[in-house]
């Protein structure tokens, strides 16, 4: 085929058929556009023949070689795709390590993991969350979580490759928990009255307590389960509960906890499980 085409006789049939093909038009005077079309596709077919002949013949490439080539760009591209992949994964995570930057730098003691929120339970009233990172990733049952802002939970449960946040909107929570300006001491505790308004409860205050609106909301550290002074929340309203007889405040956090994304999770802190190694000894 290849001698085919680089002969001069193959030329010479194409171009001698060009020219009976135009003769024959010519001659019967035919004016169809129809065919005029035609011919003009005709023509500008062979040139392209031609054409790719001419270019063929300079390459000197056989149909195998170009084919290793294309093949071998394939290969390239798709490796590029997989490393542009890999770069947003590194953009991505380096973005949530600057978000707890200021975190770390203020507790240096801190040994903590960033994830994200994979899902959330639709079944749970208090917001509940799966992260992206679990056991693999030192990240144990207890661990308290962070936002950006403030507190978020703690993992309730952990596998693997993920863990489940349980909120401080949620009445599973009980964090010990201090007023920063009254000194007054509590618990917090989720309520399904206030959690689809991103609040939780400061609950179990004495009845001549000092909490006052727009007071600051702090972890205590006395358990050794969550370090101490991890901000909550802010103080939005003084409560009283009539079945418990006992003063409450509502805490809004400064994290909206029904739509947060990026968390880092604290797995190692200093005084971690103090409380519960002096319990056991």
């Amino acid at each position: 085929m290849k001698e085919l085409w680089e002969s001069g006789k193959i030329k010479i049939f194409l171009s001698v058929l060009l020219v009976l093909v135009m003769l024959t038009l010519f001659t019967r005077k035919v004016e169809n556009n129809v065919l005029s079309t035609s011919v003009n596709t005709l023509t500008y077919g062979l040139s392209k023949v031609s054409a790719a002949a001419k270019d063929r013949n300079t390459d000197g490439m056989s149909y195998d070689e170009l084919k290793d080539e294309y093949d071998a760009a394939v290969d390239a591209n798709r490796e590029l795709r997989a490393r542009l992949v890999d770069y947003y994964d590194v953009k991505e995570e380096n973005a949530r390590l600057w978000k707890f930057y200021e975190l770390k730098k203020e507790h240096k003691d801190y040994q903590f993991v960033p994830a994200t929120a994979l899902r959330r339970d639709s079944n749970d009233e208090f917001y509940s969350f799966t992260i992206d990172k679990g056991t693999a990733s030192d990240i144990t049952t207890g661990d308290p979580v962070m936002g950006e802002n403030g507190l978020i939970g703690y993992i309730s449960e952990a596998d693997v490759n993920t863990a489940k946040v349980v909120t401080i909107l949620s009445p599973q929570s009980g964090i010990g928990a201090i007023d920063k300006a009254s000194k007054d001491t509590g618990i917090i505790t989720g309520s399904a009255k206030f959690a689809d308004d991103n609040q939780t409860m400061f609950a179990k205050l004495k009845s001549e307590h000092k909490v006052k609106e727009g007071d600051i909301i702090t972890t205590t550290g006395v358990s050794g389960i969550y370090p101490k002074n991890l901000i909550i929340g802010e103080v939005k309203d003084i409560g009283y509960d009539t079945y418990d007889t006992s003063y409450y405040a509502i805490v809004e956090p400064y994290e909206d906890i029904r739509k947060i994304t990026d968390v880092a999770v604290i797995t190692d802190f200093e005084g971690e499980g103090e409380i519960l190694k002096r319990t056991s000894e």
